[in-house]
């Protein structure tokens, strides 16, 4: 039927000319999908940024768990701490590296195995973009469980989709499900997807920039959070 009608526009173009700059567009096709994709790319900018909405839903969990303060560790947290966006918790970094002239504490140590830090030594263990950098994200778990004292909280947001992104290596992507099945002996707070920047135009930067595609760059950009809650 579809090839019919091709050939009786064929036909009609053929014959009448001017017809054929008097037609509008099919949008049902791919250009309509393109369209809605485009206007999606911009739409995450109206919208809280990645920190805020990973913030807002850390505060959440600590308000849920009744944790006001304590001893805070980050992950990773060396180069862009947030200490400041927990005022009320005496806040430490873990890194594999040491950073001189920072500002806040740094302890020297793998998240994997870390034996130099005794059990039950923080209240909130947290990370932003680190899990898909763990090489053995299973053994970083039981490390965060045992670290964590009875009442307190772990929040980690880390990937689902994303463009690759070696600094220095990149191992891993999470379902919700997935970076739940890491903290077994937690009670599971939150764990879910955060699809608002999932059109956002992402091209990479230095080595790890992106052949541009028609619709200009990486589109599949999705988040994962996970909360997590040990009993008293």
């Amino acid at each position: 039927m579809k090839l019919r009608q091709r050939l009786s526009a064929a036909k009609k173009a053929f014959l009448e000319p001017s017809r054929v700059l008097e037609a509008k567009p099919d949008m049902s096709g791919p250009e309509k999908v393109l369209g809605q994709m485009q206007r999606e790319s911009m739409a995450w900018s109206n919208g809280p940024n990645r920190w805020e909405r990973v913030h807002a839903l850390a505060k959440d969990g600590l308000a849920r768990a009744g944790l006001e303060k304590g001893r805070m560790l980050e992950i990773g947290g060396r180069r862009n701490p947030r200490d400041k966006d927990f005022p009320n918790f005496d806040y430490s970094a873990l890194d594999l590296e040491n950073a001189p002239g920072a500002d806040v504490k740094v302890e020297v140590g793998d998240i994997t195995n870390c034996p130099h830090i005794p059990d039950q030594s923080f209240d909130f263990i947290f990370s932003l973009d680190v899990f898909e950098h763990i090489d053995k994200p299973w053994l970083a778990g039981q490390e965060i469980q045992r670290l964590l004292r009875p009442g307190g909280v772990t929040m980690h947001s880390t990937l689902f989709s994303w463009r690759y992104h070696p600094c220095p290596i990149d191992y891993w992507r999470y379902s919700a499900e997935g970076l739940r099945s890491l903290f077994p002996d937690l009670v599971c707070l939150h764990a879910d997807f955060d699809t608002e920047e999932r059109r956002r135009d992402i091209r990479g930067r230095d080595g790890n920039a992106l052949k541009i595609d028609a619709l200009g760059g990486w589109r599949e950009n999705v988040r994962v959070n996970y909360i997590g809650f040990k009993r008293n």
